[in-house]
């Protein structure tokens, strides 16, 4: 051990010495407990009426209505699956809706990320973020006396159901509709009007009398409701990294982690794993197969140059939902192992080569791609900078000169 330590403090006087150009200084709702969960928006009008109205999901003419909505609108159920979605009719209504049923020949929901409503589009393919996925397809019947009136807000109306589900995974949500029309008479719904605070930051519509419309005018947003649930095993994450916390901005570089989920008795094997990105804050959500609720594991949290960190105990899902946060202390973690910066707790970064121990060969692959000036999205960038120098090969020379390694059952 005595000549690795020398070899350590060789390798940081020369690479200390090298003159490197950069050298960064270390210094509405909540998330539903697996239970079905009713999500409004805008969200300020979960208990209060909007003041506007808006004839479009429900006219009897053709539509396509597009709705965008900003991501703070739909904190608590990012991970969860949306399963339909449901209006209301204003407060100035004075009969129920419809009088006798209601059919739409074609009555087609699409779900997709969005532009922020700020950016708009009033040609509809420009709001579109990513694959536009249709989760609603065919005809529509509206049982007459669905939309009740006489209350302030008005009830929701029955829902309508998707033919399959949309996994919000978070990100700005668009809702597009296009129906068909039908016979009979229209119903206008309950909306938030354009000159509303909120609208045009949060929340945002456009839309044409065309079924196959391509771009329109800008529009009222009808207040919905949303509901959806884990159909998945889910993990609400919080995991801090050493290298790439920033303790002074209580921020972090965003960068992708797995968990892993093993059996609670040795020898621990896998049971399943899943990949995400852990943002800014150290949140992140993770989406298990192979998992069952009510079932122990140990999950094990890693990082592309991080020490896989276990939890302190095994865990259960419960109705396809569990949260864990190891940023709030080190008993979090197996054998208390994390490092605290400032007042959050971290998993200790440097394991360069993997293989569970930060030691010599990983100062030695940290240095040599610091000596080559090395760049982008490489392991040996600790810091997250993307450039491998000096500052990187400090947080894993002490961590080594500590003995930091992974710690197990």
């Amino acid at each position: 051990m005595k000549l690795s330590y020398m070899l350590l403090t060789v390798i940081i006087t020369v690479a200390l010495a090298i003159n490197f150009s950069s050298v960064v200084t270390e210094a509405n709702t909540s998330a539903s407990q697996g239970l079905p969960q009713l999500t409004v928006v805008p969200n300020v009008n979960l208990n209060t009426a909007a003041t506007g109205s808006f004839l479009g999901p429900l006219a009897n003419s053709q539509r396509t209505y597009q709705l965008l909505i900003d991501d703070s609108q739909l904190l608590g159920i990012v991970g969860q699956d949306l399963q339909g979605l449901s209006w209301r009719i204003p407060t100035s209504a004075t009969t129920n809706w419809p009088l006798s049923d209601v059919t739409y020949s074609a009555y087609d929901i699409y779900i997709s990320g969005c532009v922020d409503p700020v950016n708009r589009s009033l040609t509809f393919a420009n709001n579109i973020v990513g694959p536009q996925t249709q989760v609603r397809s065919g005809s529509l019947t509206i049982l007459a006396n669905s939309y009740t009136f006489g209350n302030n807000p008005n009830t929701f109306g029955t829902e309508i159901t998707f033919n399959a589900p949309y996994h919000y995974s978070g990100g700005n949500l668009l809702i597009e509709i296009r129906h068909a029309g039908f016979t009979g008479t229209s119903r206008a719904l309950e909306a938030t009007t354009t000159s509303t605070t909120g609208y045009g930051t949060l929340f945002s519509g456009c839309w044409t009398g065309s079924y196959t419309g391509t771009a329109g005018v800008q529009g009222n947003f009808s207040t919905l409701r949303l509901s959806s649930e884990f159909l998945e095993p889910y993990l609400q994450l919080g995991s801090l990294i050493e290298g790439l916390y920033n303790a002074n901005t209580n921020l972090m570089v965003k960068d992708t982690a797995r968990v892993y989920l093993r059996n609670n008795s040795a020898p621990y094997a896998v049971i399943d794993s899943s990949k995400s990105v852990l943002d800014s804050l150290g949140k992140g959500g993770f989406t298990f197969l192979n998992a069952s609720n009510g079932v122990n594991y140990y999950a094990v949290v890693t990082q592309r140059n991080s020490i896989s960190t276990w939890s302190s105990d095994p865990l259960s899902f419960t109705g396809n939902f569990l949260a864990y946060n190891y940023t709030t202390s080190d008993t979090m973690a197996f054998g208390n192992n994390m490092k605290l910066k400032g007042s959050r707790w971290t998993n200790f970064s440097g394991d360069i080569d993997r293989d569970g121990t930060v030691d010599v060969s990983d100062i030695v692959i940290t240095n040599n791609d610091a000596a080559n000036f090395a760049s982008g999205y490489i392991v040996s960038d600790v810091n997250g900078d993307e450039f491998t120098d000096v500052s990187d090969i400090v947080i894993v020379y002490n961590n080594a000169a500590n003995f930091v390694q992974e710690i197990t059952p």
